[in-house]
């Protein structure tokens, strides 16, 4: 296995549920738009309201250890804005009415399934919305391989222009979905 392989299994992978668009792209579109996308633009309401999160999440441990009630009611006050956010995000882009499907994914890449085959080496604009927070990533990827099944193929994409900002995002979700899924396995039946 090459370094850049060892890199690509370097990142924990998860089966997820996203709402998932993309869109073959030629090379030089990737180019061209690859600084833009490394820099990032400005993040859309759901990643700043989870990058939010992360930084109050200290003071909030703290708050709930000194002040239990007042922890439940800045948990309730958090819940009431992230309602407000997926409503608003619902209706300002077309990506969140998609139903969601079952993909493979990690900071560095992504499996999913597609009607078309596509062929390794192509590049696709990815546009995925992660669940429950609706965090949305899009980015470049390059094909790495496209599998046939029972009436679709399975495409496996290697993110080529993920700005750090956004992989911190989905790390942060593969770990937390990881978490949660052996709490479940774990729990008593």
């Amino acid at each position: 296995m090459n370094q850049e392989e060892q890199e690509r299994r370097g990142f924990f992978r998860i089966d997820d549920d996203v709402a998932l668009s993309y869109r073959l792209v030629p090379a030089s579109v990737v180019e061209q738009d690859a600084v833009t996308l490394r820099i990032g633009e400005a993040g859309s309401l759901a990643n700043e309201l989870e990058r939010m999160r992360e930084v109050s999440r200290i003071h909030f441990r703290r708050v709930e250890k000194e002040a239990p009630e007042v922890a439940r009611y800045l948990a309730h006050i958090d819940s009431k804005i992230d309602l407000l956010a997926q409503h608003i995000m619902m209706g300002a882009d077309e990506l969140f009415v998609k139903s969601t499907q079952a993909v493979n994914i990690s900071g560095s890449g992504l499996a999913f399934t597609v009607n078309e085959p596509l062929n390794s080496d192509d590049f696709v604009e990815v546009r995925f919305a992660l669940q429950p927070s609706l965090t949305s990533i899009k980015t470049y990827a390059k094909v790495v391989s496209c599998q046939p099944q029972t009436k679709a193929y399975r495409a496996a994409v290697e993110f080529v222009c993920l700005n750090d900002e956004d992989r911190d995002l989905l790390i942060r979700h593969v770990v937390k979905k990881q978490m949660n899924d052996i709490r479940e396995h774990n729990a008593p039946s």
